[in-house]
């Protein structure tokens, strides 16, 4: 670390009781404290202080675009969508370098988690250094140890999988120093799991507010930190670890699960209503990072604006709370519309949005006009349909791209059955002569289904940044997923198979339940007045559509039967998953499984900040990235791309054992290979 990030540590120290003053939880409630010197963490507030700032640290991934690529792109399920701020990471480019070159202020630096991490390794560090001579009482002692235990690993955890082996420093710094040394990969994941071993021990049992850290976010770290050791990704020196490790892993998963109940609906995980809703403290949710009122909070939750196709400039149509600031930066990839059994599997059609209605009160008489096949007029009004995502198969003919479309229409339009009227502005999947209407081949990139995991209608008004919601960092259903990953592992595929299964048979359609029906955090703003408009009509209306394309995808008529996901043998995998093992070339029954798990982890999680490094931990990156990503595909180099480039600001900064900057072949013989 360079003098001047060490410089920066040291302020964050000093000044660590300012961090978290507006945060929402009683636990980070602080009375604003300045001009402290670290005398000030000798004594039992100091110690409070900097233990409470730890929490803000969890809240990192969610504040800017470092969330998503860094973790989501350059894999299977996303690729660029109109806006190319982070295109580097995605496609691999040769700017993806220990100093990348910004194309703006949102482009991800190389040094932005390095920084961040060692920022707050900095402070458990001085927590885990002073606490004994300090905090007298036993309860108290444990309980500090145990958290700052479990962010050390947690960062430490962060890094590892994204670098390899790094600087692993478990003191404070004395002044400034300029000499460091990588550790090995092992030393590294064996101090991570040593840290979460001391937070499982010293946490208590249940959560004593929301937020707080129990034993159940260690023992999912823990058991997560252990499958990672035995992944293949460590198989070089992995070996004498597995069988004890799976084992462990197994067990930790278990008592996780059972304290923690899967939501009824996979909807309910993602309905926001407002902060501190329902969804926020449903018990499927293990651990999540605290964010508040979006005009008081430090750092707010900005993952709302990533994964939003544009609509703001399509006839009939204004940004709107609900609809959300549509940074499109996360297109979703053909992987994604593959992987989804799209007429049994109500996970798709809960993850991303389809549908949109009309808000615009200016344009929206814009859209008048005759119908095609009748000639009959056809006239709008604010709430009618206005976009439609049509996920159909290669098989539907129902649409010519050579068809004349209504006028002032674009794309494809489609009969709203419910209305009559053509939807202005639709957008299928594939036309009758099997060309792809969302690969954006054409140069189209911001038309696309948004996942909805993140938006946020709670905003004071539509171009805010600041989210106000949650950013989870572990749910049980994940759980469940570790637990059948370590039994792939043990070569139970059975029993693996029937941990899946929990998660998939809450995943599929119940007996009666509308499939149409559709909600996301957007429409938070049924309890924010700035998210409604109230036109002539006086209706409140906006952009958000309580429906999707299900039936119109699917091309079949509605019904209210119950489907079964249940999956009942190795051998016999669902459709969707054989035809992805068949792409992949899998023929192992070993193989076979840690595809189908894959795939599952992508149904379940997609959209969560997890994708990048399940593949790169599985080594499957190179044959995902090949086979679903081609915006990636030709770059990707095997020898260099499962890890990142160390960044150069620290290879600059810092000194040899002899006192010196690094030669030019100390520093290559310091960063990753390829870089």
């Amino acid at each position: 670390m360079n003098m001047y990030k060490r410089i920066i540590i040291a302020l964050s120290v000093v000044l660590i009781t300012a961090i978290c003053t507006s945060c929402k939880k009683d636990f980070l409630d602080e009375e604003l404290k300045t001009k402290r010197s670290y005398e000030y963490f000798s004594t039992p507030e100091g110690i409070n202080d900097a233990v409470v700032a730890l929490y803000n640290y969890y809240r990192y991934p969610f504040t800017f675009e470092h969330g998503y690529s860094t973790t989501s792109y350059g894999a299977d399920e996303f690729t660029v969508g109109d806006d190319n701020s982070n295109h580097d990471w995605n496609d691999y480019t040769a700017n993806l370098s220990p100093m990348v070159i910004s194309i703006n202020v949102n482009t991800t630096l190389t040094s932005d988690i390095w920084d961040n991490m060692y920022k707050a390794i900095s402070v458990a560090n001085l927590v885990l250094a002073n606490v004994d001579e300090v905090v007298t009482d036993e309860a108290a002692n444990t309980l500090y140890k145990a958290e700052a235990s479990f962010a050390r690993g947690w960062n430490y955890f962060n890094l590892v999988q994204q670098y390899g082996g790094v600087v692993l420093t478990l003191k404070p710094s004395e002044g400034v120093e300029r000499y460091y040394t990588r550790a090995s990969k092992e030393e590294c994941v064996n101090q991570i799991i040593a840290d979460f071993r001391t937070a499982y021990a010293g946490l208590p049992e249940t959560e004593s507010s929301e937020g707080k850290l129990y034993k159940d976010v260690a023992a999912h770290f823990l058991a997560k930190a252990l499958l990672y050791r035995a992944s293949e990704i460590n198989s070089d020196w992995n070996s004498s670890y597995i069988a004890a490790d799976l084992a462990e892993c197994i067990t930790l998963a278990d008592e996780v699960i059972a304290n923690h109940a899967l939501a009824a609906d996979f909807r309910d995980i993602f309905a926001f209503t407002e902060p501190d809703g329902a969804n926020e403290m449903l018990p499927e949710i293990i651990f999540a990072a605290q964010f508040s009122d979006a005009n008081t909070t430090v750092e707010g939750n900005r993952m709302h604006l990533y994964f939003v196709s544009q609509y703001k400039n399509l006839t009939g149509f204004t940004r709107d709370i609900a609809g959300g600031r549509e940074y499109q930066r996360m297109r979703p990839s053909d992987y994604i519309y593959d992987v989804f059994d799209m007429q049994n599997d109500s996970r798709f059609w809960k993850s991303f949005r389809t549908k949109q209605n009309l808000n615009n009160a200016a344009t929206v008489s814009q859209l008048g006009g005759a119908d095609t096949n009748t000639n009959a007029p056809i006239s709008y009004s604010q709430g009618d349909l206005g976009v439609i995502y049509i996920i159909n198969k290669k098989t539907d003919l129902r649409f010519d791209k050579n068809t004349p479309l209504c006028k002032n229409h674009t794309g494809v339009y489609f009969l709203n059955p419910y209305t009559g009227k053509p939807t202005p502005h639709t957008y299928c999947r594939y036309f009758s002569d099997g060309t792809n209407h969302l690969r954006a081949t054409t140069g189209v990139f911001n038309r696309f289904p948004s996942c909805n995991k993140w938006l946020d209608g709670s905003r004071p008004n539509f171009n805010y940044e600041l989210g106000r919601r949650d950013g989870i960092l572990a749910r049980v259903a994940e759980t469940y997923l570790i637990k059948a990953e370590a039994l792939i592992r043990q070569g139970k595929y059975s029993d693996a198979i029937g941990a899946i299964n929990i998660v998939r048979n809450r995943a599929a359609f119940k007996d009666g339940e509308n499939r149409s029906a559709y909600t996301d955090g957007g429409a938070a703003y049924l309890n924010n007045a700035a998210g409604q408009a109230t036109f002539p009509e006086g209706v409140l209306c906006n952009s958000h559509a309580d429906s999707n394309s299900y039936y119109e995808s699917n091309n079949i008529a509605k019904t209210t039967t119950a489907t079964d996901l249940t999956v009942l043998s190795p051998s016999s995998l669902p459709a969707v998953d054989e035809a992805i093992i068949a792409k992949l070339g899998y023929t192992s029954d070993y193989d076979r499984m840690m595809c189908f798990l894959l795939n599952e982890r992508s149904r379940e999680l997609v959209g969560e900040f997890m994708r990048w490094e399940d593949l790169s931990r599985t080594k499957t990156l190179e044959a995902r990235v090949k086979a679903f990503n081609p915006d990636a595909s030709s770059n990707f180099n095997a020898a260099k791309h499962y890890l990142r480039p160390i960044p150069q600001t620290f290879l600059d900064a810092i000194y040899n054992e002899q006192g010196k900057t690094l030669t030019a072949g100390e520093k290559t013989a310091m960063q990753n290979p390829g870089y």
